[in-house]
């Protein structure tokens, strides 16, 4: 079910480096969502552009949802100055989230804006006790708002390595597959395009399962304007426009990287 709710804001603050975190009193998208959906967002009353701002969703429980942004436009700079008790016209839950999971050991990647659903798909392996491992890459320390923990499989990458692994998130992925054989693992991944598509390669490279959540542009956010459309992987019997491609909000965000065609990823 897709709510369109005022929802109310409980909390917005920054927890790291240009990112922040609201939560929002939302309680009937909190009931329905899971971890990879999104909301669209008109980020004030007297937003006057034609799209609203997708957010993936970083938790739901107790009534409550929150978001984690960074500001790099008009309309996360609009968001990041939300003030508690604000009430919020949101749309949601949007798409579709993450699954298939029980039965190889998941490994979450995540960096950028594309952190939320990772974190939130984190929560959700943790609360039932299953296994898995977390990579979270960034450029600089600063943008790091866990503790690398290695002990706890909660990695961390950086560029220059100030903190957690020096590297990117593909750095550590070698010493994962030196322990355990790449069919009994799967990669859930969420990030910059650069990332998702290095994530990707490697993937493919040594054959383990992976999902993308992907991030694109969106307007209505369930399937109208057709403004999200994503290449599916070729076919010969591929003979009309649905079959061809693939809308984020609607088929997706999360996409098994089998159906999709890698060069347009």
């Amino acid at each position: 079910m897709i709510y369109n709710e005022i929802a109310t804001v409980i909390s917005n603050k920054q927890i790291a480096h240009n990112i922040y975190e609201a939560v929002l009193f939302s309680p009937r998208i909190s009931k329905e969502s899971k971890p990879g959906q999104f909301i669209n967002i008109l980020p004030s009353r007297s937003w006057n552009k034609v799209m609203r701002r997708p957010m993936s969703i970083a938790s739901q429980q107790d009534n409550k949802i929150s978001i984690i942004y960074k500001v790099f436009g008009e309309g996360t700079e609009i968001i990041s100055k939300w003030s508690e008790n604000l009430e919020v016209d949101i749309i949601g839950p949007l798409g579709n989230y993450w699954g298939n999971f029980s039965n190889k050991l998941p490994v979450l990647i995540g960096g950028g804006v594309g952190i939320a659903p990772i974190i939130n798909l984190h929560k959700m392996l943790d609360d039932l006790n299953m296994k898995h491992i977390l990579i979270m890459g960034a450029k600089k320390k600063e943008e790091h708002f866990m503790e690398h923990d290695p002990a706890n499989h909660i990695l961390l990458c950086t560029d220059k390595g100030k903190i957690g692994i020096k590297g990117n998130v593909i750095s550590p992925l070698y010493e994962i597959i030196k322990e355990n054989k790449n069919d009994s693992l799967k990669i859930f991944t969420c990030g910059p395009a650069p990332m998702i598509k290095a994530v990707a390669k490697f993937s493919l490279d040594n054959n383990i399962d992976c999902e993308l959540a992907l991030e694109t542009i969106m307007a209505c956010g369930f399937g109208i304007c057709q403004g999200c459309t994503i290449i599916r992987k070729s076919s010969d019997s591929v003979n009309s426009y649905r079959e061809k491609y693939a809308l984020a909000c609607v088929d997706g965000p999360v996409f098994n990287l089998k159906d999709l065609n890698y060069a347009y990823i």
